[in-house]
């Protein structure tokens, strides 16, 4: 929902070479992770939906002389208790925790079955089938990571991509009428060369990457009422998990994304507070169609690409955290050691009867 385009930082793996088709590539895929969302006509509704309450309010004041001065000693009243628990936890929600299946491996609320080294158990043989598999080059099918890279559109919001896991961090307090729309990014890019592939006859792969969140995401925004103080007050967050499957070469193999739109206050008597707690692991099941031959001869990889966005908007007396524990900012201020963690396993490419 950010409406402009920030610049991404990308650092490279020196211990891992890299052509400068494959760079050129993850450059374009990290281009497109920190694009504008803002859906088409969004502002124009914004501004119209602005523009109404401004009517109702000033047709409200000339009706009723003591309204602002009612209003202020309301807030008076209340502010002191309610800024008390500013942060603090209230009814949280949140992606589901990781729960056990019967052995085989994890459960995962958004993806399929997976085992804790990202191997899948969709396609075993059948019972007493004999599978002859051809010699196969060392390390078959992994994808390494090469590249870490991270986007930021927001004052006072950090991210660290320098050490597993990745962090994002911060705390936005905001007090404008005009509406603010902020994000912040992370991505790691993988890549499995023409050595690596597997020997094979089949044209059907699949791969199984995990991408897991640990931490909360709390929002807040100020003392609203629609006749005392009805000036807006917003605090809204998207979370976007993506992986995509291209080519060294530009093609596109294939690739899944989740949104969720993990709070939206807009307008709460007379306070909003959400505490979402992001907690588990997402875990697509990318399959596409190759012929691995062709691509060894041709000297062209595959290359993975793991992002997590999150785009927020802000405005009148509003807040967002991004930490690892909810609280008052004198009991939790956002830090490095209380930030919200990402981790990316990208899994191995297997071939698929």
């Amino acid at each position: 929902m950010s409406s402009a385009s920030q610049a991404v930082k990308t650092v490279y793996n020196d211990r891992i070479q890299v052509t400068e088709e494959e760079r050129a590539t993850i450059d374009a895929l990290n281009a497109s992770i920190a694009a504008d969302r803002t859906p088409e006509g969004y502002g124009a509704l914004t501004e119209f939906r602005k523009s109404l309450a401004k009517e109702t309010r000033e047709v409200l004041l000339s009706s009723i002389s003591d309204l602002e001065e009612r209003g202020r000693a309301h807030r008076e009243r209340i502010m002191p208790e309610l800024e008390r628990l500013k942060g603090t936890a209230w009814p949280t929600h949140g992606l589901v925790p990781l729960e056990k299946t019967d052995g085989l491996g994890y459960a995962y609320p958004l993806g399929s079955l997976v085992g804790p080294g990202g191997a899948s158990y969709h396609h075993l043989p059948p019972q007493g089938e004999v599978v002859v598999a051809p010699t196969q080059p060392p390390n078959m099918g992994e994808l390494w990571r090469v590249a870490r890279s991270g986007f930021l559109y927001s004052p006072k919001m950090n991210y660290d991509n320098t050490q597993d896991p990745f962090r994002i961090y911060g705390h936005v307090n905001y007090s404008s009428d005009e509406l603010f729309n902020g994000s912040v990014g992370l991505g790691a890019t993988f890549t499995l060369p023409p050595e690596r592939m597997e020997n094979t006859n089949r044209t059907t792969f699949e791969v199984n990457p995990l991408a897991e969140v640990d931490g909360f995401v709390s929002g807040w925004t100020g003392y609203y009422h629609p006749l005392l103080a009805a000036d807006d007050k917003w605090s809204k967050c998207w979370e976007t998990h993506e992986a995509t499957l291209v080519l060294s070469s530009g093609e596109r193999l294939t690739g899944d994304s989740s949104q969720t739109n993990i709070f939206s206050l807009e307008d709460k008597i007379p306070v909003g507070q959400a505490d979402a707690h992001r907690v588990g692991g997402w875990a697509p099941t990318l399959r596409f169609t190759a012929n691995m031959g062709d691509l060894r001869q041709r000297g062209v990889s595959i290359i993975l690409q793991m992002a997590l966005r999150y785009d927020f908007q802000l405005e009148g007396e509003s807040d967002i955290w991004f930490r690892n524990r909810y609280g008052s900012d004198s009991e939790s201020p956002a830090a490095f050691d209380n930030a919200l963690t990402y981790n990316c396993s990208p899994g191995v490419v297997r071939s698929i009867p």
